[in-house]
């Protein structure tokens, strides 16, 4: 019952630490054409190379970029979520026998964060699949399918 607790906790701060990002940008002006967008805080360079191979419109970058932006919005929201429950953990853990209420309560908050996350996930995929078109539906599966995210968008990157 610990170790899935404890899997699950780590499971869901992965995916929020995911979902947040990491974006570290100079101050100096330096850097690739997109460098302008992060340091305004956006942060989306990925998504407008994919905008960029998809060939979307304004509208639907507009629109992705929005329900992205919410996605993080909600899964940040998890996340503080999360960290109350780290406490709740360590009070259950810290006496000479597991205490299960504690423990129950842990895992009742961890499920309910990983409902949520799930929840906003799918509604993020579902806006996004609408508003793309079938070529690009199409497109955006063999980017994925080919692994084009995780190489960064470069053929020539392994």
């Amino acid at each position: 019952m610990i170790c899935l607790a404890l899997g699950l906790g780590i499971l869901g701060f992965v995916a929020v630490r995911r979902a947040r990002g990491y974006h570290h940008c100079n101050s100096h002006g330096y850097g690739p054409p997109w460098h302008h967008w992060h340091h305004h805080g956006r942060g989306h360079r990925g998504l407008y190379m994919a905008f960029s191979r998809l060939d979307c419109s304004p509208a639907q970058e507009r629109a992705i970029i929005a329900e992205v932006d919410q996605l993080k919005h909600k899964l940040r929201d998890t996340k503080w979520g999360m960290r109350d429950a780290r406490g709740d953990l360590a009070a259950a853990l810290r006496g000479p026998t597991l205490d299960d209420a504690a423990l129950g309560a842990v895992l009742g908050r961890v499920d309910a964060a990983t409902g949520s996350a799930r929840a906003a996930i799918l509604e993020a995929l579902r806006n996004i699949h609408a508003v793309l078109d079938d070529g690009q539906r199409e497109k955006l599966a063999e980017m994925l399918d080919g692994g084009w995210f995780k190489r960064g968008g470069s053929p020539y990157r392994v």
